[in-house]
């Protein structure tokens, strides 16, 4: 992994460059963008580059003992931050660890590393407790801010980070990524990349799964009078089947990476990660969906407008939008933009499902 294939993203990787070329680092740097378009990859890549023992270019060879251990995991000097528990946030006691770690001389790099993943998740008392080592960042530490969202971190944590902007991916280079290394058609890659807009871990996980048939489907439903309240309770069922066999994968993951010599405080950290990643993902999916519904409401609102299916995200269901389209297609966007919020909430899903599903019922 290096800095030169990084894709789609010539300003990030070219400010990347200008700071390896002219050793001035920054000990903070914020990714932001949308998600799935390489900022933890380039992450990783720039800790590379700065660490290893035989660059090529101002870049990461790839090859030496630092870029094969980085991506691993295996670096003392570079390490990997999420959110952890049920809550999904970074407490201060990880700021705390993270702080002291910082503090002390790299143990075989040039310069140790910290990237913060959904670093808007960062607590915000943990936020003003990691500012200070902002303010005075020690020798040779630097850390990596990664976010979707960087409104949510404070201003003064925003102030002393050197902002780096990731840009959606092409469509045509999610295309030929599928149709290269997936064996994708064709006509279904360029479909997939439409949905994508431009993020390879949503243009994966809609071939690898039947999320785009179930809100087809769902919205059909909808559409010939089925009952928002029966559909309700049974998306819900499956929803929470869902987060069972993701509850399952998890703590299989979990269970083959364990060593039998772990502490009881490993255990529970452990299990504090395995909760945090399996809350992630269920939020995750249950997101995924409501972004497909509001594709399909927001290609009904195009279509009516203009009648041409190229310009949808759907184009391959021409026939089926020329069957006919919501006479209010934005105010049931704005509802699933409201079941959104609602969800991140932790509200009962079945009922935000309820709600969500009358109004998507409604002519």
């Amino acid at each position: 992994m290096a800095l030169n294939t990084i894709l789609d993203q010539p300003v990030a990787t070219g400010l990347l460059r200008n700071i390896l070329v002219r050793e001035r680092v920054p000990h903070g740097l914020l990714f932001w963008g949308p998600g799935g378009v390489g900022k933890r990859m380039t992450a990783l890549a720039f800790a590379q580059a700065l660490n290893c023992t035989e660059p090529v270019n101002h870049d990461a060879c790839g090859k030496c003992r630092s870029c094969i251990r980085i991506p691993q995991g295996h670096h003392p000097d570079v390490q990997m931050i999420e959110p952890a528990k049920k809550s999904r946030n970074i407490p201060v006691s990880v700021i705390d660890q993270i702080v002291t770690m910082a503090s002390l001389r790299p143990h075989e790099g040039r310069w140790r590393v910290t990237i913060f993943l959904d670093a808007d998740r960062m607590h915000e008392a943990a936020q003003n407790h990691f500012l200070k080592t902002l303010e005075e960042p020690p020798g040779r530490s630097m850390f990596i801010l990664v976010t979707e969202y960087p409104r949510m971190l404070l201003p003064t944590i925003r102030s002393r980070c050197q902002m780096v902007r990731f840009q959606a991916l092409k469509p045509d280079t999610v295309s030929s990524i599928l149709q290269r290394d997936r064996g994708v058609p064709a006509p279904r890659a360029e479909t997939v990349a439409r949905l994508s807009q431009g993020q390879m871990d949503r243009a994966f996980d809609l071939l690898e799964s039947d999320k785009r048939e179930i809100v087809l489907a769902l919205a059909h439903k909808l559409r010939e009078g089925g009952d928002p309240s029966t559909l309700a309770t049974d998306f819900a069922k499956a929803m929470a089947g869902e987060k069972d066999r993701i509850a399952a994968a998890v703590k299989a993951e979990f269970a083959e990476a364990a060593t039998p010599d772990r502490t009881p405080e490993e255990r529970e950290a452990d299990e504090a990660a395995q909760e945090a990643k399996v809350s992630a993902l269920a939020s995750r999916n249950l997101l995924d969906y409501l972004y497909l519904l509001e594709t399909w409401y927001r290609d009904e609102m195009v279509f009516g407008a203009t009648g041409e299916a190229s310009r949808c995200f759907n184009a391959d269901q021409a026939e089926v939008l020329a069957k006919g389209v919501s006479s209010d297609a934005g105010r049931k966007i704005a509802a699933i933009e409201e079941s959104r919020l609602y969800l991140e909430r932790f509200i009962q899903d079945e009922r935000v499902f309820r709600s969500l599903f009358f109004s998507l019922a409604a002519p």
